[in-house]
This record gives structure tokens, C-alpha cells and sequence, in this order.
């Protein structure tokens, strides 16, 4: 087999990183570990990645970009149908129980509470933040709307139900959320 490269690289060390951090933790992700893992070497990943931090937010951020839609619908309302059927599939997915690991596993790793955080949840709220600019734009969205519940509002009961009860995430919760409970509360007033 010869040497991988470009995008087929990057695809084994990020599932290296992700199968470590699901059997053995955030402190099982290390540059030997996954590079053992992938196949490759600890200089090909420090190429790439100055070090296990990097590696991490990196590859976290890539789950985030790529399951939670941030394209503009043109409505508000169908921007958060969109963004949490997003959260719905990732949280009912193959990958909820990593998911949950991984949030668990900050509460004893700086590092990885840092990146989630500030580079993964950093980045929705700035998503969420823009999301609902255009909508003021648009004016479905109230001028005077606090932003910082408004963009965590819908997400939380999400999270709530990923971590704390078990409840489950449907397609009839997203969209009473959105309606009974979003549309509401960003609506112009009369």
C-alpha cells in the first residue's frame, strides 16, 4: 500500500483521534497514539498540528462545521428548523455517546474543555449571533431581541436531553421548539 495523502490522511487521523478519545479518554489522544493509529508518523501530525490541543479543536471543530448547518434559508424560522434538526442528528447519531464522553472528559481536561468551548461552541454562538442579524435585516427577527438567549434558547433543551435526561430528540420536538417557542419569542411586537 503506498503512502496516503491529502484528504485520505486527514480522514485516518481524524478517526484515529476520535476512536482514542472514545476507548481511552481526552488523555488517550496523544501525537504517538494517533499516529500509530492512523498509520502515519508523529512528524507527519506535527506538520500539520503544533500539538494534542491543536489536534483536538481541530478535529472537533471539523464534527461542528460539518453537522450543524449554517447556510443562510432565508427565514429565520426555517434557519433554526435547519440548525437544530443539525443538533438532532448529531446527538441521535453513531456519534452521541463520543459526544457525551467528550463533555464529560472536559470536566477533568483544561485543554479539552478549552477547545470545546471556546473553539466549538465558540464558533455556533458566533453562527447563531449572524443567523440572527439577517433575520433582523429580513425583520423576522425583533430589533431589540436578546441575542444571547435567543441563540441558545432551542440548543439548550437539545443539550439538556443529550446530557442530563436521556429524553429523547425528535423531529416533533425541533419543530414545536422552533414554533411554539423561537418563532415567539425573536417575533416583531405589535
Amino acid at each position: 500500500m503506498g503512502r496516503r495523502r491529502g484528504a485520505e490522511l486527514d480522514s485516518a487521523i481524524r478517526a484515529a483521534v476520535l476512536d482514542l478519545l472514545g476507548e481511552h479518554g481526552p488523555t488517550g489522544v496523544t501525537m504517538e497514539a494517533v499516529a500509530a493509529a492512523a498509520g502515519t508518523s508523529k512528524p507527519v501530525l506535527y506538520r500539520r498540528w503544533p500539538d494534542r490541543a491543536a489536534l483536538l479543536r481541530d478535529t472537533l471543530m471539523k464534527i461542528a462545521t460539518a453537522a450543524i448547518p449554517h447556510e443562510d434559508t432565508g427565514s429565520y424560522r426555517q434557519d433554526m428548523l435547519a440548525i437544530l434538526r443539525g443538533w438532532k442528528d448529531l446527538f441521535t447519531g453513531p456519534g452521541a455517546d463520543l459526544l457525551r464522553a467528550t463533555i464529560a472528559a472536559g470536566a477533568h481536561d483544561p485543554e479539552l474543555r478549552a477547545a470545546f468551548q471556546n473553539d466549538v461552541l465558540g464558533w455556533r454562538k458566533q453562527e447563531m449571533a449572524a443567523m440572527l442579524a439577517r433575520g433582523i435585516e429580513r425583520g423576522d427577527v425583533r430589533a431589540d431581541v436578546n441575542v444571547e438567549i435567543a441563540r441558545e434558547l432551542g440548543q439548550s433543551v437539545l443539550w439538556h436531553r443529550l446530557l442530563i435526561t436521556g429524553d429523547p430528540i425528535t423531529d416533533d420536538l425541533i419543530v414545536t421548539l422552533v414554533d411554539e417557542v423561537l418563532v415567539p419569542y425573536v417575533a416583531p411586537r405589535d
